[in-house]
């Protein structure tokens, strides 16, 4: 008997056995499925030692070479942003030094120019747009 069929009658005995689940008629006809499906495995032969068919070999995607070695960030430095284009992590982050603290605003004329605290690097506010 092999390893499924035993498991498969277990699970049947288990279904038939339990007094909740036998007034449920579901649970009678799943149990008389799982004999009847361990019979079956038991009866049908077994190849031992043939050999499946290959499948058709698929080609890769088409990737991008990875970066050839790994990349050590200190504080303060660019995050990697391969295969991106380089931009800021985050929209509100400062795009020099990828500071995320409270930035001050600067009027010149009539634009306003966001400030990095940190590195006082000053780029145009940009509004976001709404939906």
């Amino acid at each position: 008997m092999s390893d499924i069929a035993d498991r498969m009658r277990t699970c049947a005995a288990y279904l038939l056995t339990t007094q909740l689940m036998r007034d449920y008629d579901a649970v009678k006809d799943a149990a008389d499925l799982l004999i009847e499906a361990s019979n079956a495995l038991e009866a049908a032969p077994m190849p031992l030692f043939e050999q499946m068919a290959l499948a058709d070999p698929k080609s890769p995607p088409d990737l991008p070479p990875p970066p050839s070695q790994g990349t050590w960030v200190a504080p303060g430095d660019a995050l990697p942003t391969w295969p991106r284009t380089p931009r800021p992590r985050n929209e509100w982050a400062c795009p020099k030094c990828d500071s995320r603290t409270i930035k001050g605003v600067v009027r010149h004329g009539n634009s306003l120019n966001v400030v990095c605290p940190v590195c006082s690097h000053q780029w145009p506010y940009k509004a976001k747009e709404t939906p």
